[in-house]
């Protein structure tokens, strides 16, 4: 769980960090700016949360050229909406068994649910 927590602190860090001067100021005058946290990246699929979503707790994965557009519910990895391939279908649920995937999705959840 401690490795958990360091990985999902050093990646804060390196977003925090990589922001310029203004980016920066902005996001510390106003926390809730972020619109979209990238969880993870599977090889060109992108799982995403977005800030100001609606319930139930779901989680996006897209790719860049947008040939895949899906939603997932946290609860369950259940596809809600949007069509992707059996292949990719896989590579969301394997991450989301691993033992960071669904733990990390629910930690944001939650963490946007407070802000």
């Amino acid at each position: 769980m401690a490795e958990i927590i360091e990985k999902i602190i050093s990646d804060l860090l390196k977003y925090y960090l990589g922001l310029d001067d203004h980016l920066l100021e902005l996001h510390l005058q106003e926390p809730n700016i972020i619109i979209k946290e990238r969880v993870a990246t599977i090889d060109d699929l992108q799982v995403i949360i977005y800030s100001s979503d609606h319930n139930p707790p779901h989680f996006h994965v897209k790719t860049k050229n947008l040939n895949i557009d899906a939603k997932f519910k946290i609860e369950n990895c259940e596809l809600i909406s949007g069509e992707i391939s059996s292949k990719d279908l896989k590579k969301v649920k394997a991450f989301y068994l691993s033992p960071k995937g669904k733990m990390i999705l629910d930690l944001i959840w939650s963490k946007r649910k407070q802000n």
